[in-house]
Order: C-alpha cells, then structure tokens, then sequence
C-alpha cells in the first residue's frame, strides 16, 4: 500500500479543499442555516405557484419533479445572495459585525467565490434540463446580485441610504418570483403576465413586513442600518403593519373565500389567522420589550401566511402528482 506524503503538493492541495469544504459548510450553517433558508424556499415556491394555480384553475397543476426542481434553484440563489452579501457587507460588518464569518477570518473571499461558482453550475444543472428560459433568467438574476457589490462600492448612495439600498436590491428577489412563475408557466402552459404581476407583488407585501419588521427600532441608533433612522418610528411601523395588511389583502383577493364551499372554505380563511403574528410583533414591540420588532413574529407571518396560500391552493386547485 503506498503512504502518501503529507508534505506532497497533491495531498496539501487534497488537504486545502477539505478544510475549504469545513469553512464553506460552516459558514453556511451560521450565516444561511438550512432550517431558515429550505423552509423559506419551499414556502416561497410553494405559495406563488399556488397563488398562480388559483389564479389559472383551468391549467393542469401538478405537485412533482418540476416543483421540487424549482425549490433546489430558488434555495441556492438565496445561498448565492447570502454569499454575495457577506461579501458586499465588508467593510460595514468590519465595524458594526465584527463577529461574522469574513470580517474574523473564519472564510475567505477565494472560498466564497469557489461556493458562488459551485452554485451557478448547480444551478445550470437544475433548470437546463427544463426550459433554456429558465437558465436565461437565472444567469440574469446571478449577475445583478453581483453587480449589487459594484454598485455599493461605485455609489456612496446606494451604500449608506437604506431606501435607496432597497429599491436597488429588492429587485434580485422579485426576479427569483418572476423566476417561478416562469417554471410555473413551462409546466403549465399557463399564467399571463398579470397574474405574475399580481403574484410578484403579493410576495413583495409579505417579505417587506419582515425586511421593515427587523429594521424597525424603538429609539435612533446612530450609524445603524434602520428604517427608524430615516422615517421616524411611527412611519417605519406603518410600513412595517402596512405590508403585512397588504400582503394579506392581495391573498384574499386571489383565494376569495367568501365565494368557497365545504372544506375549501375554512382552507381558504386559513391564512388570515397570521395575523395573529402581526398582533404578537406589535404587542412585544410596543410593550419595550424588545430594542427593534422582534424578528421571530415577523418570520412567523410570513411562513404561516405562505403555507396558509399553499392550504388553500391544494383544497380549491386540487393539483395531481407527479411531471
């Protein structure tokens, strides 16, 4: 049996990447933990493929090998962004995060570069099998989340006011529902472009409650990154209850249970018990228990709500299975 020799560049470069793998794996579980980051992408999926199956009720909805496709893509983009961001957020977690993984030398850029590329291969793989579409509009999104970390660098604008920041990054995420309305549609065969608009912005209502949710605080901090800062805390507060009020508007605009029948009918009222979240945030916020509106209430609405559309979808579409 042959011993390779530690000090062999083979074996030190065998070495290297195992420790990256551990770094890399690490990393992840800190910074994007899987019970987080998959149940927000199979909730996500899940709930706008269902909005857009109630919108197209005449289509052949089908729970399959497409839809979990279509989860695996959207779970490594959100991966992509967290990578992205962990590096766009440098200098600013230098500061204010010192503890993170970049900042403390627990990664590296080459070793975050190494996961994006992985990413984007992954990513190839899961949606080229489906439709070219499909990879067209993922290799887009990609490439705006990185020019993202151009245009923070370039722009002192984009960098330091939150709004602005907002407005230039929140499309990445409307991109990935436009995304899944276009594997919907390949699927499918159906969905026009209204309903993924509507869809779009019924996504946007709920995930803007949570991104001002966790931006709101009940005094100003200085230099920290919050809408308070800006706005005030009353007008952060309506924008935080305002998206959440609108977000579930637009549900049950597009499930309209007032007009179901039988089972489908308590399914179709299911999502509007999430409100009970949006009370449960409000209420430890305003008692000062918390510095900033408590995340967990605020991720809570958004997961309940999803699977809520997702209930409801299953008792009115009635989907098969499999394709």
């Amino acid at each position: 049996m042959t011993v390779t020799d530690a000090s062999h560049p083979v074996a030190r470069e065998s070495r290297s990447a195992a420790t990256s793998a551990r770094r890399l794996r690490a990393f992840f579980a800190e910074r994007a933990p899987a019970r987080i980051y998959v149940v927000y992408a199979v909730l996500w999926v899940l709930a706008l493929q269902g909005t857009l199956a109630l919108l197209s009720p005449e289509r052949d909805w089908k729970l399959g090998g497409s839809l979990v496709a279509e989860i695996a893509t959207i779970y490594l983009a959100l991966l992509f962004i967290r990578v992205v961001d962990e590096q766009k957020d440098l200098e600013y977690d230098r500061l204010h995060s010192p503890d993170r993984p970049l900042p403390r030398g627990a990664i590296d850029v080459r070793e975050l570069r190494i996961a994006m590329a992985l990413i984007v291969v992954a990513e190839l793989a899961l949606t080229g099998w489906r439709s070219p579409l499909l990879v067209g509009w993922l290799l887009l999104n990609l490439s705006y989340i990185c020019l993202l970390v151009w245009l923070e660098r370039w722009s002192a604008t984009v960098r330091d006011r939150i709004f602005v920041n907002l407005l230039v990054s929140y499309p990445a995420q409307a991109m990935l529902s436009v995304h899944i309305w276009l594997s919907f549609r390949e699927a499918t065969g159906a969905g026009p472009g209204s309903h993924a608009v509507l869809g779009a912005l019924l996504c946007a209502g709920v995930f803007m409650h949570y991104e001002f949710a966790r931006k709101t605080g009940a005094t100003v901090v200085p230099g920290a990154t919050l809408y308070s800062n800006v706005v005030g805390l009353r007008a952060s507060v309506a924008l935080t209850v305002g998206c959440a009020l609108t977000g579930m508007a637009l549900v049950l605009g597009v499930i309209r249970p007032w007009e179901l029948h039988g089972t489908a009918t308590l399914a179709g009222w299911l999502p509007l018990t999430a409100l009970g979240f949006l009370w449960g945030g409000a209420e430890r916020f305003t008692s000062s228990n918390t510095p900033t509106w408590p995340p967990g209430p605020a991720m809570g609405y958004l997961a309940w709500l999803y699977l809520g559309v997702f209930v409801a979808a299953l008792a009115v579409v009635r989907p098969g299975i499999g394709g």
